[in-house]
């Protein structure tokens, strides 16, 4: 077994560009979805699905205390050459899991059934609500067992080759969705049940190349290590309590809107569209940075403190580059790109979109503290503080979209409000700690060159907005590409340290 985890930036490229080209296939197959349904099904419908998902998404926070840690202690054992270790943590997990994949299937199946109980189900869409509920938590239940096996591809940095399962199996989700929704009908269901196809084959291929990838994954019947237990669960205790604040953001704002009475949906279908531009963000960001975990893992592991120290200054400034040049067009064209998507059906979705964009220009700096964490396995203070952080954003949202009545827009201010705060006196502060830097290397370094180009940018395309009367996609295309143009002078000509340059 090799002894080291590859420290290879080639490598990282290769796989961070793999990963954003399935992620880019999958948000235009999400936008031409939504695009598709709006106008041909109604609110109650639209938002059946956001709403039974918020739902579901809080069962693999549970499941996180079995898993969050397998990652991170089984490339600390792969870096040290440990194979016994290896060995020792699958057939110490595997049985767990299996229990526990057991345990979501049966209660998934229950609650499914049950769903009316749980949720405010429109007229006519019980079944449909069970399915579109059962069939995420059933392929939950498969995952778990698989877990612990799957860890190979993760381990040898093989993105690529999981991002070619990915591909391949989206292939085949997306050539079953257009077919269920033009040659059968217009409905949401068809989605879940594209989507979980897909996942299915991913599982079972990227499972069966895993082990032969590490063989040493293989389950081998043996006495459960009790305390590599308590050190992979209580790794994926504090992992389940940052699991749950990062969902209380992403989940509670459906659940809080669809209990508003009467126009519920459509405030869900509001927000939903409004906060499409964050989500899609988000989800292409993270598929670009996984590959920087388990080499951030394997610095810490080696000891290489001086270049974890440089990744984490060097990672916060390229993903302020990267999220905004993406997140201030969209936000300043946030009106005439809704209005084009949502056919005019959605008038307060840009001023939510607005909102829920605006604190990436805080908070991207700091978006390395969780690998640091991860790394050094101090996961228990961020947990705390994003506990803290949520919690209180629940509950300002329940005071400005439910009791104040702002709705949709109350729920994007609320989010807004808690990022800014959270990401200026709890995650900076943190990240500075972990990595021994101080606060004015991380403005000098991060801060300043990571927001230049976006604040020369932002003139351009506020100036062309003011300018243009735009009212077509080629219009916002070709404004956006002229404020890009400025953005790139600006990145390469005054923001680039020497190492950006050789690279």
């Amino acid at each position: 077994m090799a002894s080291h985890v590859e420290i290879s930036k080639r490598l990282l490229l290769i796989n961070s560009a793999s990963s954003v080209a399935v992620q880019l296939l999958q948000g235009v197959i999400l936008l031409w979805v939504q695009w598709h349904l709006l106008p041909r099904i109604s609110a109650d419908e639209f938002s059946l699905s956001p709403l039974v998902l918020a739902v579901v998404s809080f069962i693999p926070l549970f499941t996180d205390i079995l898993t969050a840690g397998l990652g991170r202690y089984v490339i600390e054992a792969y870096v040290q050459g440990d194979e016994n270790r290896v060995r020792e943590i699958v057939s110490s997990m595997f049985p767990l899991l299996l229990a526990a994949g057991g345990v979501v299937f049966f209660g998934g199946a229950a609650a499914s059934w049950n769903v009316n109980k749980i949720l405010v189900i429109p007229e006519g869409l019980l079944w449909d609500a069970r399915i579109m509920m059962f069939l995420p938590l059933a392929m939950m239940a498969a995952q778990l067992p698989c877990a612990p096996l799957g860890q190979g591809l993760y381990v040898r940095q093989k993105f690529v080759t999981l991002n070619v399962i990915s591909l391949c199996a989206e292939v085949i989700k997306t050539t079953l969705l257009v077919v269920l929704m033009l040659r059968v009908s217009t409905r949401v269901i068809w989605v879940i049940i594209s989507v979980f196809v897909g996942q299915l084959i991913s599982l079972v291929v990227s499972t069966i190349l895993s082990l032969r990838e590490v063989p040493l994954l293989a389950y081998r019947y043996r006495p459960i290590r009790w305390d590599l237990v308590r050190s992979i669960t209580g790794f994926g205790g504090w992992n389940f309590l940052i699991s749950l604040a990062g969902r209380l953001r992403e989940c509670s704002i459906p659940l809080i809107l669809n209990r508003l009475g009467p126009g519920s949906s459509v405030e869900l279908r509001t927000f939903q569209v409004g906060s499409m531009g964050r989500r899609l963000t988000d989800q292409w960001f993270w598929v670009l940075v996984r590959p920087v975990y388990p080499v951030v893992t394997g610095m810490y592991a080696m000891g290489a403190m001086d270049r974890f120290r440089s990744a984490y200054l060097r990672g916060g400034r390229i993903g302020l580059w990267i999220t905004l040049l993406v997140a201030i067009p969209a936000a300043i064209y946030a009106q005439p790109v809704i209005m084009l998507y949502s056919h005019g059906q959605c008038p307060e979705s840009p001023t939510v979109m607005v909102l829920m964009l605006a604190c990436y220009i805080v908070s991207q700096g700091s978006w390395l503290v969780g690998a640091v964490a991860q790394a050094k396995a101090e996961v228990r203070p961020l947990g705390i503080r994003l506990a803290t952080a949520q919690v209180i954003g629940v509950m300002l949202t329940l005071l400005l979209a439910g009791k104040l009545g702002f709705g949709a827009i109350g729920a994007a201010l609320a989010t807004l409000s808690v990022n800014l705060v959270f990401a200026v006196a709890f995650l900076l502060p943190l990240g500075l700690r972990l990595t021994d830097i101080r606060l004015e290397t991380w403005v000098r370094k991060t801060l300043v060159p990571g927001l230049a180009p976006a604040c020369v940018a932002a003139v351009a395309w506020v100036s062309l907005n003011l300018l243009v009367e735009i009212d077509t996609w080629l219009e916002i295309l070709w404004c956006t590409a002229v404020g890009e143009l400025c953005y790139a002078a600006v990145l390469l000509g005054f923001c680039l340290e020497r190492q950006d340059k050789q690279d």
